[in-house]
């Protein structure tokens, strides 16, 4: 039986001479791994789909437990990416951690649509907005895999927040009104502006957001605040990725 689903090369391992097994997010199946038969050759009808970026509409099928790739439609080539070292890096950041949430076999609509929009957007962003890119894609795909911060009112007592707060605990996982901030340990503190930024986040599309304009100080809080938060729900992932980001 052969399935048809749209789906993103995040990542390809050769395999023999010119077979390749690919690492694909894709829009029906979640993440999958699918092997190619010599798809690395030359005038293989498979080859440009089968590389890293390639977004594609892909025709598996499903035999002794594994995909196997029978016919590909190239959709869209994120390949201009790699020609900018730093849009490359973080790219490659965007998509390993995807790769890390997505489930296999487990269709995920809302993270594969997510990685999709981020794409295109990097296509022709500003390097200068590269980093408040990662901020918005980092709550954007805690929001995709269950664990949204509440910045709406208070984690803690659930009173609506009558006037904004700046305390956050990270257990609690939001915000934590003045009456609870006593109670709650411990709690970062932030500026009302950069709890402002999270909520704005979520009310609006990622194309709207990337075009905030953000102080440093306020990215250097939200960085610091993910950087927690996602320790705390996501674990540690190990993502190669990521030093290249913070080292380069």
């Amino acid at each position: 039986m052969q399935i048809e689903t749209e789906g993103i090369v995040v990542k390809t391992v050769k395999y023999g001479e010119a077979d390749t097994i690919l690492t694909i997010v894709s829009q029906k199946l979640g993440k999958i791994t699918v092997f190619t038969k010599a798809s690395k050759r030359v005038k293989s009808p498979l080859m440009s789909a089968s590389q890293i970026f390639a977004y594609s509409n892909f025709v598996l099928t499903h035999q002794s437990g594994s995909y196997r790739l029978q016919r590909v439609e190239l959709i869209k080539n994120y390949y201009k990416i790699s020609t900018d070292l730093d849009k490359f890096f973080y790219a490659s950041y965007f998509m390993e951690l995807s790769e890390k949430l997505m489930i296999e076999h487990q269709t995920n609509i809302k993270l594969f649509n997510l990685l999709k929009d981020t794409l295109d957007i990097l296509l022709e962003l500003d390097t200068q907005k590269l980093e408040l890119m990662r901020i918005i894609y980092e709550l954007k795909i805690l929001e995709c895999s269950g664990f949204k911060p509440e910045v709406l009112k208070c984690a803690n007592c659930g009173i609506i927040q009558l006037e904004r707060s700046r305390y956050f605990s990270i257990i609690e996982g939001g915000i934590i009104c003045k009456d609870c901030s006593s109670k709650v340990k411990p709690l970062m503190e932030f500026d009302k502006t950069t709890i402002r930024f999270v909520e704005y986040v979520y009310s609006n599309d990622m194309s709207l957001a990337v075009n905030a304009k953000v102080s440093k100080i306020i990215l250097a809080e939200l960085k610091r605040l993910l950087y927690h938060y996602i320790e705390e729900y996501l674990g540690t992932l190990n993502l190669k990725s990521i030093n290249f980001i913070d080292n380069y």
